[in-house]
């Protein structure tokens, strides 16, 4: 029922009672219900304007003025260079200066954190290639011969050969490994010495003896599960 205008003859009767509606199928009944609900929820609040003699939205006149206010201008705080402190009172000035040192302090401190990380890269780089130079030689011999990737067993009775010092690796013989189940006991054994959780704290030269004998043990006992265990 449309609203009537402050001081008119109209006088709202009351809405007539609504029939029922029947509708064919659920589909249509949900469809309807939709359109209602959608009905109501753009319904907006109207006053009488007495200078237009018309019914206005609230919302419009509301949205009218906060358009016309001025939005002020933000502008943040500068890293380099001058504060502008104009119209600013003597603790806000502080305040600024504050906040602008502090800015500095932790631009400073990050770049001196890159460069730190930086380094410490390269410083690892270079460890890792003496290392090598140095290892590469007494790990191959031990891991191959004659070309051709030694087995489980070679591996496994080598071991105490190219472990680092303070690993707790006990030697083994060949005539441990012929117990039943023996190899598979000792490559489990040699693979948690070995494996990168287990070594991520330790000394660099660790890790990097640890990292080959992990992959290489990982290699031939795969292959020989793969040969039926012989």
């Amino acid at each position: 029922t449309p609203a009537a205008a402050p001081g008119s003859d109209f006088i709202d009767m009351g809405a007539p009672a609504q029939e029922e509606v029947v509708f064919a199928t659920a589909e249509e009944k949900r469809m309807a219900a939709l359109k209602e609900k959608y009905a109501k929820a753009n319904e907006k609040k109207k006053v009488w304007d007495e200078v237009d003699q018309r019914w206005k939205n609230v919302e419009d006149d509301e949205k009218a003025v906060e358009n016309s206010a001025p939005k002020a201008k933000i502008v943040g705080i500068k890293l380099d260079g001058p504060i502008d402190t104009t119209g600013k009172d003597a603790a806000t000035v502080r305040a600024m200066q504050d906040r602008q040192r502090e800015m500095q302090e932790r631009q400073a401190a990050a770049k001196a954190e890159l460069k730190a990380q930086a380094n410490a890269k390269k410083a690892e780089e270079a460890a890792e290639m003496e290392l090598r130079e140095r290892l590469d030689g007494k790990l191959k011999a031990w891991s191959e011969e004659y070309g051709k990737k030694k087995n489980i067993r070679a591996l496994l009775t080598g071991m105490d050969q190219i472990m680092w010092e303070g690993s707790g690796w006990k030697p083994v013989s060949m005539g441990d490994l012929l117990v039943n189940g023996a190899v598979k006991k000792k490559t489990m054994l040699a693979k948690m010495k070995t494996h990168p959780d287990r070594t991520s704290k330790l000394p660099h030269e660790a890790r990097f003896i640890a990292k080959r004998v992990f992959d290489a043990l990982n290699q031939a006992y795969d292959e020989y599960v793969e040969g039926g265990g012989q």
